[in-house]
């Protein structure tokens, strides 16, 4: 495990103004990887934690296993939804890319790159969910989302 790895308990999700009535527990990390190889080995670290906590998230209301990248901040974040994909899980893994924004100094190409880095990226998740006999065990259906959750692609 190379990621470090920080806990903290919110009903607040990343420090949004609309409060809900669970308590969510954030599993927050930063990768300073900058080479394809780490960066993988970090999304699978970042998936593998999700994985981990589908017992404690999956409930009668789950459906979707919603990996969001934000491309603006380098961030991604997992959790399950329900049908509106506006309810996260009680656990929710969020992981920012330092090392990837880090390699843009110039802000419009850092911004052209890390949207490229998307279908990068979701290929990626595709492949290690596609291979994973504890994500294989539930009945989720993998979503990827570049920016809002309603336009998210199924893996």
């Amino acid at each position: 495990m190379r990621l470090a790895w920080q806990i903290e308990k919110s009903t607040c999700l990343f420090g949004g103004e609309n409060k809900t009535a669970t308590e969510h527990e954030l599993h927050r990390s930063e990768s300073t990887a900058l080479a394809n190889d780490d960066i993988y080995q970090d999304l699978s670290e970042v998936l593998q934690l999700a994985i981990s906590k589908l017992d404690e998230n999956v409930s009668d209301t789950s459906l979707y296993f919603l990996i969001s990248w934000e491309s603006v901040s380098a961030s991604m974040t997992v959790s399950v939804v329900d049908d509106s994909r506006s309810n996260d899980s009680k656990v929710v893994v969020h992981c920012h890319f330092a090392g990837l924004a880090s390699q843009y100094d110039a802000e419009p190409k850092r911004q052209e790159a890390l949207v490229k880095w998307s279908d990068e990226l979701r290929f990626w998740c595709k492949e290690y969910l596609s291979t994973d006999q504890g994500f294989s065990q539930f009945s989720l259906v993998a979503l990827f989302a570049t920016g809002s959750r309603a336009t998210a692609v199924i893996l």
